[in-house]
């Protein structure tokens, strides 16, 4: 402490001239907030790249689901019957890993109407599709399913969840042009119904993601997922019991079919709601629009399928698209 007859400025003055004469404190100390300012920035960049690989995986997950299904009709099953195996060995498959990472089962009470209703809405979400493909051709059907993200998107900005920019806006409708030229879009099959039953499974798939997505905020991905799976089960077995059939497989290969069914059910729905948690349900759900460029690319490497210029230039608009979204998305973090 300097002498009491040291004016103000002296003291000022010590103060400083010692600073000077040992920087190396200040310079450890600047370090420091450098150091720990750049590990800030970087663990959400690391959370990003997290949170979109899971919702990459869920892709693979999705991809697997028509596929396997249309194996398991083709060797003579029924869409109720795939729709209960589904259920219940996603139940089980849910359960066994919940139990073996000792999470805990326990429901808020608040939160299960909330979990009921993404069941629901998730057996709305599975008939729809399955119906709608029945009556018109397929890339409609999903042409018409994947508006989801938009309109969720639409829902979360007028409920002030969240705020998108007008570029993003355009991002987001150049991705469902894009998705339009891959799937080849035709309108020679236009049915009332079929239009009518996938824009039910979208708005259901809209339902979903906003409930299921509370649900997986307090419980995790797995425990959310395995309460919205028994819930849409319950629905489909006592649909099963009172009007249905179950048709099982005729062959090794079905059977096959239908437990690879259910094991991509729970890939898809558990990797999607783990990086929802993540990135948000808006951002996981634009990534999503990703499943069927995925879905062409691996069907031109692994079986040679053909695609038109037009097609080709789909793809890639959905890839920029997507990226210009995401760009514009960690800029508004």
């Amino acid at each position: 402490m300097p002498p009491k007859n040291y004016s103000r400025e002296r003291c000022l003055t010590v103060i400083s001239s010692r600073l000077q004469k040992n920087p190396c404190r200040n310079q450890r100390n600047r370090r420091k907030t450098d150091l720990s300012s750049t590990v800030n920035a970087v663990k959400p960049v690391q959370c990003d790249a997290i949170g979109i690989a899971f919702v990459l995986l869920s892709g693979l997950g999705v991809i697997f689901l028509p596929t396997t299904a249309k194996f398991a009709y083709l060797d003579g099953s029924n869409v109720l019957t795939v729709a209960v195996a589904r259920g219940i060995i996603g139940v089980a498959l849910l359960a066994l890993v919940a139990v073996a990472l000792r999470l805990s089962f326990r429901m808020p009470r608040d939160l299960l109407r909330t979990s009921m209703v993404a069941g629901i809405a998730q057996a709305f979400f599975v008939f729809g599709i399955l119906a709608a493909i029945t009556s018109i051709n397929i890339s409609l059907a999903l042409l018409i399913l994947y508006l989801y993200p938009i309109v969720l998107a639409i829902y979360q900005h007028r409920q002030g969840t969240i705020q998108v920019r007008p570029a993003q806006w355009f991002c987001a409708l150049v991705t469902a042009c894009g998705l339009a030229l891959i799937l080849g879009l035709r309108f020679s099959e236009i049915s009332l119904l079929g239009i009518s039953l996938a824009t039910m499974s979208m708005l259901a798939t809209v339902v979903i993601t906003v409930t299921n997505h509370r649900v997986t905020e307090s419980l995790g991905s797995l425990v959310s997922n395995f309460y919205m799976t028994a819930w849409s089960l319950l629905i489909f077995a006592l649909m099963l019991l009172l009007v249905g059939e179950f048709a099982q497989p005729q062959s090794t290969l079905g059977w096959a079919a239908l437990v690879g069914n259910g094991v991509a059910y729970c890939i898809a729905w558990v990797a999607f709601f783990a990086g929802a948690r993540i990135l948000g349900a808006t951002r996981a759900s634009m990534l999503t629009l990703l499943e069927p460029a995925a879905a062409a690319f691996g069907a031109w490497v692994l079986f040679g399928e053909t695609y038109t210029p037009l097609q080709w230039w789909g793809f890639f608009i959905v890839l920029g698209a997507l990226f210009g979204f995401e760009k514009l998305s960690r800029a508004a973090l």
